[in-house]
């Protein structure tokens, strides 16, 4: 039998067999993913454009996960995650530039990308001086403890060329933003780049049943005073060798001075823990770049704003 099975399943049709079995898991996993299909619908009302991207898939069905980015040739005016089977994006005085914005569904494992675009009319925009804000990307997946890196993009429209200040928000728990540089000026009818850089916390904080180093710590603290001690009173009894007993003396004495010391850093650390940090918490949060421009009498905000969030551009954030 085992004769047989080696004659007809040599290691060279083992490894075929194996590489047939690899492509079909493939095939599989590549079938699972959901085709999708984006709509998208533009509409100008008393100075609010309003970009309305509907994502389902090939049968219809409205979905309710991932997030969609609005796309232009020069960057992202934003992302907004979908809820229903719709992401929308409300600009105020859109960027004059922006002649064609494409919406990007960003799906998952369960469901594939798809995009829809949609130009805008000449009168859609504006010819008040002021700056636009893009983002390239405009949605971040993290893990507790990694960071991600947007290119913030200021633009200016109409000769604008004054200081630009940065901010965000938004932002969950344990985690930060930082601009580089947090102040940027943009020349008339030109852009300037700024970096931003969203960090995210693991978690940290260890207990002290399961902090074996402490044990072997706390091992050591009760040994060596103990070692020190029993050879202190085996020295004094040395009647006759008077060096040893003073020696045995300051033996013992050391060993009271380690014992002391041993117990009160074990009982700071079984009693004194630090608190444990719980990390960035996973879920899916909206993060609202700000920005505005002040020359002391008057505030100029980018006029790529989002009316929902209240924000030069909004970013879809993950934390898985």
């Amino acid at each position: 039998m085992i004769s047989q099975f080696r004659k007809h399943f040599t290691p060279q049709r083992i490894a075929s067999l194996g590489l047939c079995i690899g492509l079909f898991a493939a095939a599989g996993l590549a079938q699972a993913q959901v085709a999708t299909r984006t709509q998208l619908s533009a509409q100008n009302h008393d100075g609010t454009l309003t970009f309305t991207a509907k994502v389902a898939d090939v049968q219809g069905a409205p979905l309710s996960e991932g997030s969609v980015s609005f796309e232009t040739a020069k960057g992202s005016l934003g992302s907004v995650f979908v809820q229903d089977g719709a992401a929308t994006l409300n600009l105020t005085n859109p960027p004059q530039w922006a002649n064609t914005i494409t919406a990007v569904y960003h799906g998952d494992n369960a469901f594939a990308n798809s995009s829809a675009s949609t130009g805008l009319s000449a009168d859609a925009t504006g010819t008040v001086p002021g700056f636009t804000v893009t983002a390239s990307p405009s949605s971040l997946s993290l893990t507790p403890g990694q960071y991600g890196t947007l290119n913030l993009t200021v633009t200016s429209q109409n000769g604008f060329s004054e200081t630009v200040n940065l901010s965000c928000s938004g932002l969950p728990n344990e985690s930060n933003c930082d601009f580089n540089p947090v102040v940027a000026t943009p020349p008339a009818n030109g852009s300037v780049n700024s970096a931003l850089q969203i960090t995210t916390t693991a978690v940290s904080g260890v207990s002290a049943k399961n902090n074996q180093p402490g044990r072997s710590r706390a091992l050591y603290a009760m040994l060596i005073p103990g070692v020190l001690a029993l050879a202190g009173v085996g020295a004094i009894r040395r009647k006759n060798y008077r060096a040893l007993r003073v020696l045995g003396m300051a033996m013992l004495l050391a060993a009271g001075t380690l014992g002391l010391t041993a117990c009160n850093v074990r009982y700071k650390y079984l009693h004194y823990q630090p608190s444990p940090n719980p990390g960035t918490a996973a879920g899916s949060y909206t993060v609202v770049l700000a920005a505005y421009s002040s020359n002391g009498t008057a505030i100029t905000y980018a006029t790529s704003s989002d009316a929902n969030c209240a924000g030069a551009v909004c970013v879809a954030l993950t934390v898985q």
